[in-house]
């Protein structure tokens, strides 16, 4: 078995979750991680193995990873890749992969010219259901599509962790948008979107939620409502320890000639003790004997199978550029009040 050294720009939450699921294989070895914050690089070096870096190029120029995991804030991507690509290193980009049409453009371009893999991290084509849905679509098993409708929910502590730098239809609303375009290959007509006010809103400056209608061109349609405005008290708990919370999270795709129903509230456990019911995560990243399993393991060994086997990676830079012109619609269509054509 071939081996692998990646390193990591960006230690924050999703950063380290991929590192640490990477380095879970026995054939990945992480040789350094970068930060702004120093002293997050090290917590996770301490985890996993390698040198704490606070500044990207050090690390990319001293390290030399065939690969990097790159999660930095949403606006930071372009930098950071241009930096890796520049050096011949295989990239794995979480989502969104910018936060304009520009930036992804010229990441798409950056990554060709150097001839360097680009996979985006749309974590949800890696758990079991969500593929099941789109397998059992492209199968004609339900005839022709015709709608979908996705609710992701998160709690307002997850906006309180952002702390308002991002809308949810941003971080969390482009995944449902990258399933409904991987379901429904059609191109997009117009994008329509509305926003609800409330308690992020006045704490943070960042609307609670939104509500968005997705048209295609050939008639069909998708509905999303995505939000952070579950109570605190829907993930509060502080036992058992190694449970941690998710969200209200569903998935409902209609056909012609038939129906597919996601229901992740609770996935498939759920209990109650004297602080009250819990319903943890089982499916993205939960820990079986000490290992990351779910989703999140899937993901990332992919991307390292597609570096080892020089293979096309599922989730492209076009992939992201698609659903990120639809998000960016729809924020428009909430900026605007008005109804958006694509292309923007």
């Amino acid at each position: 078995m071939k081996h692998i050294n990646i390193g990591v720009i960006g230690s924050g939450f999703m950063g380290a979750l991929l590192t640490k699921a990477a380095c879970e294989l026995p054939y990945v070895n992480c040789v350094g991680a970068a930060d702004i914050d120093v002293s997050r690089a090290s917590k996770l070096v301490n985890d996993v193995g390698g040198q704490a870096y606070d500044d990207y190029e050090e690390m990319l120029e001293n390290e030399k990873p065939q690969a990097v995991i790159i999660a930095t804030p949403e606006p930071y991507h372009l930098e950071p890749v241009r930096a890796a690509a520049s050096r011949g290193m295989q990239i794995f980009l979480e989502k969104p992969m910018a936060t304009t049409l520009e930036d992804a453009d010229a990441i798409n371009k950056i990554c060709h010219n150097a001839n360097v893999m680009l996979m985006i991290g749309y974590i949800l084509r890696f758990e079991v259901s969500y593929a099941m849905i789109q397998s059992a679509i492209s199968e004609g098993s339900i005839g022709t599509f015709m709608s979908a409708y996705a609710r992701r929910m998160a709690t307002i502590d997850e906006a309180r962790r952002l702390e308002g730098r991002v809308s949810p239809l941003t971080y969390i609303g482009v995944h449902d948008i990258d399933q409904m375009l991987w379901y429904h290959p059609v191109p997009v007509q117009s994008v329509y979107a509305r926003a609800l006010r409330g308690r992020v809103w006045e704490e943070l400056g960042t609307y609670d939620s939104a509500w968005l209608m997705i048209e295609f061109e050939d008639g069909a349609i998708g509905v999303h409502e995505v939000g952070w405005c579950l109570p605190e008290e829907w993930a509060k708990w502080k036992t058992p320890g190694s449970w941690s919370g998710f969200g209200d999270v569903r998935m409902n795709v209609l056909g012609t000639k038939g129906n597919l129903f996601l229901e992740f509230t609770p996935m498939n456990l759920y209990g109650v003790n004297r602080e009250g019911w819990k319903m943890p995560d089982t499916r993205h990243w939960p820990t079986l004997h000490n290992k990351m399993i779910g989703a999140v393991k899937f993901e990332i060994e992919h991307f390292i199978d597609c570096v080892l086997n020089q293979k096309e990676p599922l989730v492209t830079g076009l992939d992201g550029r698609a659903s990120l012109e639809v998000m960016l619609a729809a924020e428009k269509s909430i900026a605007t009040g008005h109804k958006i054509n694509l292309p923007i």
